[in-house]
């Protein structure tokens, strides 16, 4: 009998599906395990993400999936839900962030990339994304994963493809708030 169980990568937004043989229980025998072994899991997560690297992020990035924590209350009027969504990551640490409620066009495009930023980004050695704003007190933290191969999501139509970023942004206690699936532009604008 083969055995599925679905996986949720606690800072994806995608699942892996994680299959396991079980042998037809016998009157008497102990009964093996079921599921994935812990190091299975580790090691299935771990040959599908791993941690952002700043030369990753280099480049010119739309967002298509987000969502966000269940604990959170989504209010649909903060850009930060808005359905179009852009960033910019500079070789200069500078960073450039673009909402729209509708498509992104060339000439934002272009706008977004020649607006002055105040906003610079890092990515520290757990491969956190740290982003922070000229002027806020407090700098924002996400957790930060390249996925390495594709995964099919099992809620949504998006498919996770090989280089896209996945982005877990964390409150100040570490919890996370907002989940992004980016993927790059053709043509990075620096």
């Amino acid at each position: 009998m083969v055995r599925c169980r679905t996986l949720l990568l606690p800072v994806a937004l995608v699942t892996l599906a994680a299959c396991t043989s079980l042998p037809a229980a016998q009157p008497g025998a102990s009964e093996e395990p079921r599921g994935p072994a812990p190091k299975a899991a580790s090691r299935e997560r771990s040959e599908a993400l791993r941690p952002c690297t700043r030369p990753d992020l280099i480049g010119e990035w739309e967002v298509v999936r987000m969502g966000a924590a269940r604990a959170v209350t989504v209010d649909r009027s903060d850009p930060e839900y808005y359905a179009y969504q852009r960033f910019v990551f500079s070789s200069n640490a500078a960073m450039r962030y673009l909402a729209a409620q509708k498509t992104i066009t060339v000439a934002d495009r272009q706008a977004l990339t020649a607006t002055p930023t105040s906003m610079t980004w890092a990515v520290d050695d757990a491969g956190r994304l740290l982003t922070h704003t000229e002027g806020t007190p407090r700098r924002e933290v996400s957790t930060c994963e390249v996925l390495l191969r594709e995964v099919q999501s099992e809620r949504a139509g998006v498919a996770g493809l090989p280089g896209d970023v996945l982005l877990t942004r964390l409150d100040a206690e570490g919890r996370a708030v907002a989940r992004r699936q980016l993927r790059k532009l053709p043509q990075a604008a620096e």
